[in-house]
């Protein structure tokens, strides 16, 4: 065999443990810092309720128009419904809410993961509150004006409430019990 053979053998060799180290230290890595969604919800759901919830529905791919459920939950004593739902046209892409209703009244919504940078707007507008106290069985949430100059992230939560407001009353108004 040439030197010349030897030499790039020698350099994919090095190339391959490097390769294999790397690989291994990111998945260390991962395994000590990896949050399960699934888990990081139930804790935010009883953050933002005080209530326990011990059941939740993975309702991926529930889309409604720009907007998808993500998870529902109802809490253990029966008086939360708990929503991650996901909004798209946002200016930084799509923004995930946790919204909550108690009876048929969005009792409150919190922004989750999200790109958006015009979201301060929306707080400052105090945009949520035109959602809070709404009746979520007659709440058109698309006719919600929105905040001028956060105008798509608006959107992009409008989109989700809306989403909330279709599955609530397709799936559990409708008597189809997911909890």
């Amino acid at each position: 065999m040439s030197e010349k053979v030897k030499s790039m053998l020698q350099g994919v060799g090095v190339l391959a443990c490097i390769a294999l180290v790397c690989g291994l230290l990111l998945g260390a890595v991962n395994r000590f810092t990896y949050v399960d969604p699934l888990a990081a919800t139930y804790a935010q759901f009883a953050e933002d309720t005080g209530a326990s919830f011990s059941e939740m529905t993975d309702e991926e791919g529930a889309g409604y128009g720009d907007g998808s459920v993500v998870y529902y939950a109802l809490s253990d004593d029966g008086g939360w419904h708990a929503f991650l739902a996901s909004g798209g046209g946002g200016y930084g892409g799509d923004v995930q809410i946790y919204l909550y209703i108690r009876g048929t009244v969005i009792e409150k919504i919190v922004i989750g993961e999200n790109g958006e940078t015009f979201l301060g707007k929306l707080e400052e507008a105090d945009f949520y509150s035109r959602f809070v106290g709404k009746d979520v069985t007659s709440l058109d949430a698309l006719s919600v004006d929105g905040v001028s100059g956060a105008t798509r992230s608006s959107a992009a939560v409008k989109n989700a409430v809306e989403a909330v407001v279709q599955y609530y009353n397709e799936k559990i108004a409708g008597g189809e019990n997911h909890g």
